[in-house]
Order: C-alpha cells, then structure tokens, then sequence
C-alpha cells in the first residue's frame, strides 16, 4: 500500500509546492516551420523536444505528449523520402513525441512556375487528437502552433471540454482571429527560438 502511494506520488510533477497542469504541445509543422524561416530568411532547423520543454517551463507545465504533424509530397519522390526519414527520426528518438505525416497534393503549377500544392491529413490529425485527448482527459493545456484558423472548431470543442488551448505564434506571424479564441497565446520570438536550435 505505501509503495503504490509512493508511485502514484511519484507519477506527478511540482513546481513551487504545486501541481503542475499537464500540457500537450501540438505544431503544425510546415505552418510553423515556414514562420520560422521566414522570421530567420534562411532554413532553420529547431530542437522539437526542446521547444516542447521550453513552452511547459514557460507554462508551469508538465509536458505529457509532444505531437508534430507534417505532409510529404506526391510528386517529388526525395523529399517525400526526407519528410519520412524526419518523422521516423522524431518517433524512434525524440522523448515523448509522435510524429504522423500526411501529403501534399500536386495541385499544378502557377504563374512564376512554381508548383502548388495543397496539403491533406495535417488539420485533421491535428484537430482529432487534440479533441480527442481533451475528451479522454490527456491534458489541461494544449499548445497549438500555428496560425491556421481551420482548427477554430477544434479549438472551441476542446475549450467546451473545460480545457484551456494556448496558440502559440513565431514573431511577426499573423494570427488572425485565432488568439481571440483561445485562451492564452505567446510570441516565440529569436531571443526564445535561438535557445531550442539545432
């Protein structure tokens, strides 16, 4: 009896005498990391883990799940292979994240050339784990990046749940409508990113 009392007190985390409110971080990885290169100009890489610890600390939070969502293309077979590569990367080795890849669909070509692309799997994943973990009572706080306010249904059922969600935007990203809706949002700024870079 008194070891599973002293497991179960184990089993939580404490910041100042209190009990941390569990938090799960979910990034919208080609949203965030476009925001990110563009505030940089040059491709930057981030430390997942690290961003996802970061954010808690910042939030009194205990991280629960870190889960980072990303789409391959279907017509450029290198990057696709890359894209995969990363997800198992962050699956087999980073602490506590789960990594799902949807796709990107060729969508044709525009007037400079350049191809367009629409991706799919992303907010859907995205807006049913984050529903569906508030429903099971996964967490207290989820952190959202990203700017995309295709999640504001997501967001409002898992704030009717009783559940707090943070947005959490890269300097100079437009978040629209979608700090209105959420509870709290925080600015990840360079002098904040450049701690969690790879």
């Amino acid at each position: 009896m008194l070891k599973a009392l002293a497991l179960e007190a184990n089993a939580f985390s404490f910041y100042g005498g209190k009990e941390l409110k569990k938090i799960m971080v979910f990034i919208d990885g080609n949203n965030f990391e476009n925001a990110v290169n563009s505030l940089y100009g040059c491709q930057t890489k981030i430390d997942y883990h690290e961003l996802a610890k970061n954010i808690c600390d910042r939030e009194k939070g205990d991280l629960q799940r870190l889960y980072y969502y990303t789409a391959k293309s279907s017509k450029e077979k290198d990057k696709a292979q890359s894209t995969e590569r990363f997800a198992n990367f962050l699956n087999k080795k980073v602490s506590k994240c789960i990594a799902k890849v949807g796709f990107l669909k060729f969508k044709g070509v525009d007037e400079n050339g350049k191809d367009i692309y629409e991706e799919k799997g992303t907010d859907v994943n995205i807006a049913v784990d984050m529903v569906s973990l508030a429903f099971q009572n996964a967490y207290d706080e989820a952190v959202l990046l990203s700017a995309d306010s295709d999640y504001e249904p997501a967001i409002r059922t898992v704030r009717n749940y009783g559940k707090n969600v943070t947005v959490g935007l890269v300097d100079k990203q437009t978040g629209g409508f979608i700090k209105d809706i959420c509870d709290h949002n925080i600015i990840l700024d360079k002098e904040f990113l450049n701690n969690v870079k790879r």
